[in-house]
């Protein structure tokens, strides 16, 4: 018997748990706009400061509904404005809301979405096209304008998720703006430790990574509500200043100390 069989899941569970998500949703979603619409009134500092203070709770609440409960291995720096991650899968997102608290990076056709695309772009989101590296270096700017207003950012520079095994490689081009900013870039590493009391391994952790070839998101999200409560560790890694210079090597080898600070944490 391997260990995935071996975990208890609960159709009740995840029926339980769906109804108060689509609650929850249905609730603060429209609460949340109508005040950071007003709060846009006072321009968008103001209103980005409203979502760095309103984005904890909000990601707290919500993986708490599907069962995340996060821990913490050092603390945020106070500091530092760009926060870089892995990415294993959709629930990062969350933890990730949870622990930074402050704008993201995502992809560009969020925006579009219906309901959260108007969500995301009130909330200041900086919206990036992977496959335009025209857009990346926009974006790459646009992560440092919010910096320079104080706003903290989080993004995943792998420009996809992964088995958690490793760090993919992180694109240079999305750092080139932030070189010779003067920030300090804080590395967190997010790894889901247990289903309930048992070890997440290789042989079950499909059930909380979604990484490519993965099921849909709808299967694979209605499999993970069946769970018992999943444990993830949120680790503060060493920030990284930026350097002082912009020309391509500097990038690189900025952009790979970033990585191999995520990656340090794996071993945690």
């Amino acid at each position: 018997m391997n260990s995935t069989e071996k975990i208890p899941q609960s159709t009740a569970r995840a029926v339980l748990r769906l109804i108060c998500l689509i609650v929850a949703v249905l609730l603060l979603l429209p609460l949340l706009t109508v005040i950071i619409t007003a709060a846009g009134i006072g321009g968008s500092v103001v209103r980005y400061r409203v979502v760095m203070a309103l984005t904890p709770p909000f990601c707290w609440l919500m993986g708490s509904i599907i069962g995340l409960r996060i821990r913490y291995q050092g603390r945020r720096s106070e500091q530092a404005r760009i926060f870089v991650a892995n990415h294993v899968g959709y629930t990062d997102i969350l933890v990730a809301g949870s622990a930074v608290g402050g704008v993201f990076v995502s992809r560009h056709d969020v925006k579009d979405w219906p309901l959260i695309g108007l969500f995301a772009r009130l909330a200041g989101t900086v919206f990036i096209d992977r496959s335009s590296i025209r857009s990346a270096i926009s974006s790459s700017s646009g992560i440092v304008e919010r910096a320079r207003q104080g706003i903290r950012i989080a993004l995943f520079p792998e420009g996809g998720t992964t088995s958690g095994e490793g760090v993919g490689s992180f694109k240079p081009f999305l750092f080139s703006a932030m070189c010779a900013s003067g920030f300090t870039v804080q590395p967190l590493t997010i790894r889901y430790t247990h289903i309930g009391d048992i070890p997440i391994t290789p042989s079950n952790k499909t059930l909380v990574y979604w990484f490519d070839p993965a099921p849909s998101f709808t299967s694979h999200g209605w499999q993970l509500l069946k769970l018992p409560n999943v444990t993830v560790v949120v680790t503060f890694n060493e920030p990284v200043p930026t350097p002082p210079y912009t020309d391509a090597s500097a990038v690189r080898a900025f952009t790979e100390l970033l990585r191999e600070r995520v990656a340090g944490g794996l071993e945690h």
